[in-house]
C-alpha cells in the first residue's frame, strides 16, 4: 500500500469554488477513508496568495487540487474522478 498519498487544495480567501471544492473534496476524503481505513494520506489547504510561486503557476485556475504535485482538478472538483485516482494508488 503506498503511503505518499498528499492531496494539496490550493484556494484563495474569498473564493466561492474554493468553499465548495472544500466541501467536496471533504466528501472525496470521508467516502476513500470509508472504503479504505487502513490508507495513510495527507491533505492540506494553501492560500495561492500566501506563495509567489503558487499565484504566478495557479493564479486563473483557482482552486486547484493536487495529488502528489501532479494536478487533477480545477475550478470545480469531479468527486468520482477524485475518488478513482486515490483508488488506484492503495
Amino acid at each position: 500500500m503506498n503511503s505518499k498519498i498528499r492531496l494539496e487544495l490550493i484556494t484563495r480567501q474569498g473564493c466561492h469554488l474554493c468553499d465548495e471544492a472544500q466541501d467536496a473534496l471533504a466528501g472525496v476524503i470521508a467516502r476513500f477513508s470509508d472504503e479504505h481505513p487502513s490508507a495513510s494520506y495527507i491533505v492540506e489547504t494553501v492560500d495561492i496568495d500566501r506563495s509567489p510561486e503558487l499565484l504566478a503557476k495557479y493564479s486563473e485556475e483557482v482552486p486547484v487540487l493536487l495529488l502528489n504535485d501532479e494536478q487533477i482538478s480545477f475550478f470545480r472538483i469531479d468527486a468520482d474522478r477524485v475518488l478513482r485516482k486515490l483508488k488506484a494508488l492503495v
